[in-house]
């Protein structure tokens, strides 16, 4: 198994767990927000799925462009975005050579300047980094039982 493969399946393993989490919420729940200006609970989600797209895209384009996130009023909205944009993901991540992570990225932010790999590396980071967030506004809106992390 290569490299982008590898790295595709343990991001596979982080989105199955953000989809089996958002299965849990009920659409009362969609707004939900811990502060004033934090993302609403549904928008975190889509935000999590529509920009790691946008990571992984990187790779082959070094474009970022904003992803174009769907309007959701329900959170059955909400979860078929997340899987339409984890389908999307996918694909697009099935697309990449090891000799493709290994390539010299063009990137201006010191942080992911490197091989390509940093992108997906960020991707990952960004994948975790929101859905412990959504963990915590699972807690908050009542959630006894959440899946497991990974």
């Amino acid at each position: 198994m290569g490299q982008a493969n590898q790295m595709m399946n343990e991001w596979l393993q982080h989105r199955n767990v953000l989809e089996e989490l958002l299965e849990s919420i009920d659409d009362e729940h969609i707004d939900f927000r811990p502060w004033e200006d934090a993302m609403a609970l549904g928008e975190l989600a889509l935000h999590i799925a529509g920009w790691n797209d946008v990571f992984v895209s990187m790779v082959t384009t070094e474009d970022i462009v904003p992803p174009d996130i769907p309007e959701c009023k329900t959170m059955g909205d909400v979860r078929k975005a997340v899987k339409d944009f984890t389908e999307k993901t996918k694909a697009t991540y099935e697309s990449l050579t090891d000799a493709d992570l290994e390539a010299e990225n063009n990137s201006s932010h010191p942080k992911l300047q490197g091989t390509k790999k940093k992108y997906l590396t960020a991707m990952y980071d960004h994948e975790i980094h929101h859905k412990g967030q959504l963990f915590v506004y699972a807690r908050m809106i009542g959630a006894k039982e959440v899946p497991f992390f990974r």
